[in-house]
């Protein structure tokens, strides 16, 4: 017997892409759901698949159309993604989309867009694996949105962040590292701060946190990163990521606290300060965005 959360967490570990599947039932009525698990199949014939699962409400639609669609969602779209995965009732009243040639809806702005006929159904335990005929694709340059371990992530940011500031300034890695609702911080003179690292090589930031979490032995996955700014004042170019613990194991670094109990306020540092008060505000709302500037103004991308 396996462990239902350690396979979910493991299955969700695997980085892709985000899709929207849409078709319409009987009356023309659009209908989709978000899903990662699109996979291309072949190339002669074109082919691709996806998984309805049994829990979606319109599975039993899908188990009879005869065409649908899959949009895959660029950066930017995570609002369109959440929409879909949990949103309400009328999922497309707050979308832009249009229809293809067989009145399938397929959405504005997607990266790619694949119109299908459907090929095969096959009952796979409580999904279905539905493969498509592709009959049309529209393909535009666009970078796509990526998920993994319960949060989107955006490549190109992260690229340009990484490699962003100044060579003749000191590069410091920091973490927010997450267990559930705890965040690690650490304590001097009754001030907080957060766990970071000066980089000693040009590896990249996410190679310096990497060596952060194995030198404390912190059993944690590195997630996406979450802010980049520089402070002109210290000569400083920060990196934060988002980090997922599996325990609130501190490895020395401080010690885990309830979000709930988190003052921004009691930070040493106004931007770090300023980070945090962001972060707690968006663990509310569970959407996060990467902020790109300096301590003292720049932008958030959602």
């Amino acid at each position: 017997m396996h462990d239902n959360d350690k396979l979910r967490r493991a299955f969700g570990s695997f980085m892709t892409g985000v899709t929207v599947v849409t078709t319409a039932d009987v009356d023309g009525t659009p209908i989709g759901f978000t899903a990662n698990s699109f996979t291309s199949v072949s190339m002669d014939p074109p082919l691709l698949l996806v998984c309805p699962g049994k829990h979606v409400a319109s599975y039993d639609v899908f188990g009879t159309t005869t065409h649908f669609a899959v949009s895959i969602l660029s950066e930017g779209q995570e609002a369109i993604s959440n929409n879909f995965a949990s949103g309400p009732e009328d999922r497309f009243s707050n979308v832009s989309w249009q229809r293809d040639n067989h009145g399938v809806p397929v959405i504005d702005g997607a990266c790619a867009t694949f119109s299908c006929r459907v090929h095969d159904r096959v009952e796979a335990g409580d999904h279905m694996i539905l493969i498509g005929h592709i009959e049309h694709v529209e393909c535009f340059d666009k970078p796509g949105l990526g998920y993994s371990s319960n949060g989107y992530f955006s490549l190109s940011q992260e690229q340009r962040a990484d490699t962003s500031g100044a060579h003749d300034i000191k590069s410091i890695t920091g973490a927010i590292i997450k267990c559930d609702d705890h965040i690690l911080v650490c304590e001097k003179d009754g001030r907080l701060s957060l766990p970071v690292i000066e980089q000693q090589d040009r590896n990249g930031a996410r190679s310096a946190m990497q060596q952060l979490l194995e030198t404390h032995q912190l059993n944690a996955e590195l997630g996406p990163v979450y802010s980049i700014y520089d402070d002109p004042h210290s000569n400083r170019h920060y990196t934060f990521f988002l980090v997922n613990a599996a325990d609130t194991s501190a490895g020395g670094l401080g010690r885990f606290i309830p979000i709930t109990a988190l003052d921004p306020t009691q930070f040493d540092d106004n931007a770090m300060s300023v980070m945090m008060a962001r972060f707690a505000t968006e663990v509310r709302n569970k959407v996060f965005g990467l902020y790109i500037g300096d301590v003292d103004s720049g932008d958030v991308h959602h």
